[in-house]
Formats: C-alpha cells, structure tokens, sequence
C-alpha cells in the first residue's frame, strides 16, 4: 500500500511546470494542457472505490448491502507516462453535431520544436531513456498533413520535412515502448528512480558531455499533393490547416 501510494503521488506531478495559456489561445499547448487537465468524478461518473466497497462489506453484515459496489468522488487526469520517439497528433477537424458532422476550419498554432515535458508525468524518469535530471521533452516537427475542401469532397496533401544528406544516425532503440506496464511493476519503476538518484553525478557529466543542439540541422519542407512536389517555405507549413501532426524525439 505505500509503494502504490507513493507512485500515485508521483504521476499526479507534472515534469515540468503546467503550461498556461493566454485568452483565446487556439495552438497544439492550449489542446494538450486541456486533454491533460485534472476533471472531477461527481454524480453519475463517480468512480467505484474497491477500498471502500472493501470496508463496508467489514462493518456490515447485510449480504445484499455488500453485494453493492460503493462510488465516491473522484479525480482524473492524463498524463504521458512514457513519451515515445514519434509523436503523432491527430486534431479534431470534423464534430459531430445535431443535425449530422461539420468540419471544424479554425486555425491551431503549431510549433517547429514541441517540448512535452508539462504533459508528462514525473514517473516518466523511471524509463531507461530518460535523465534524472531531465525537464524538458522535446520533438522535431517533421511531417503535416492537411485536409482542404467539405466533408462531401475534400483532398488530403502533406508537407514533409526532408533531413540533409550527412545528418548522423542515432540509436533510436532506447526510445521503443515497453511492454505494457502493470501494478505489480511499480516497485520495479521505484527501484529505477532510486539508482538514477544514486547515480546522479555520472549523469550529470555524460548529459554535459554529451549536449548538442540538433534543432540547428538545416531544415527543407517540401508539399506533396498527388504526384506534385515542390518545395516550401517554414512559414507556408506553420500556415497550413493541420489535420495530423508528426514529430521526432530530439531529447
């Protein structure tokens, strides 16, 4: 019961500071901060408390009483519990409404290098890919497709970020998921985050020694529509209607 108590204390914490948005913000920060907000279980979406419905069936003999399960008030919140090497964003163009779907035009703010940090939970840190001391979590857009058109007729182009010749290979085997995760792996992920603080100076060293910038690599954009290439502008794709979002871990 500590063990899970203490976990549940560290995904409820945000890597890094909660981003806030400004009035009328409509960009991929202002989405995400508001897919990951804490929401209150009242009503009829109370949760079903395993413990409670536990404790009752001890104080009270009455059998049909204990068949019922107890609901109470709860908390819920997403957080990114293992940030993965492609991030892939899909924006909610189309909405069901009423009287049948319509497509939503306005325009969402996207930015070139996305940092994920305050929508990932502090348990992250227990993943082999990530430093103890890490507060950010940043991506490298490098891929946008677009819907144009109606939902009766609409075509779909992309715009693809397009890496020079002598970029450097990396070792992208660190960032694979890992089988999905468990409660009885909790004391496992504890025990991770216990040796990244024990060795927190050889971390430290290897992070200095080994920092580049790799969001100064020379970027060419290019849009495909059907058989036509041509390239592109950086200002023409942060201008274009994004339907999905791909992105690269850079750190």
């Amino acid at each position: 019961a500590r063990l899970r108590n203490e976990w549940t204390a560290r995904t409820l914490i945000s890597l890094a500071p909660r981003y806030e948005t400004s009035s009328g913000e409509c960009s991929v920060y202002s989405c995400l901060n508001q897919f990951t907000q804490s929401e209150l279980l009242t009503g009829s979406n109370k949760w079903v408390c395993d413990n409670c419905t536990k404790n009752r069936k001890k104080r009270e003999d009455n059998e049909e009483d204990n068949k019922k399960p107890v609901y109470t008030n709860a908390s819920k919140q997403f957080l990114i519990f293992f940030p993965p090497m492609v991030l892939t964003l899909h924006l909610k163009r189309f909405q069901q409404t009423l009287v049948g779907c319509r497509k939503l035009n306005k325009h969402v703010v996207f930015p070139l290098v996305l940092d994920l940090a305050p929508f990932c939970s502090s348990t992250s840190l227990a993943m082999s890919h990530m430093k103890l001391n890490q507060n950010k979590v940043l991506y490298s857009l490098y891929g946008v497709v677009e819907h144009s058109g109606r939902l009766q007729g609409g075509h779909y182009t992309a715009y693809v970020k397009v890496r020079p010749a002598n970029t450097t290979s990396r070792d992208i085997s660190t960032f694979f998921s890992p089988p999905l995760s468990r409660t009885s792996d909790i004391p496992r992920f504890l025990r991770d985050l216990q040796k990244k603080f024990q060795d927190w100076s050889d971390l430290e060293a290897a992070s200095e020694a080994g920092s580049e910038d790799k969001t100064s690599i020379p970027k060419r954009w290019f849009h495909i529509s059907d058989t036509n290439v041509s390239e592109v502008s950086e200002d023409k794709v942060l201008r274009s209607q994004a339907y999905l979002l791909f992105y690269e871990r850079l750190l």
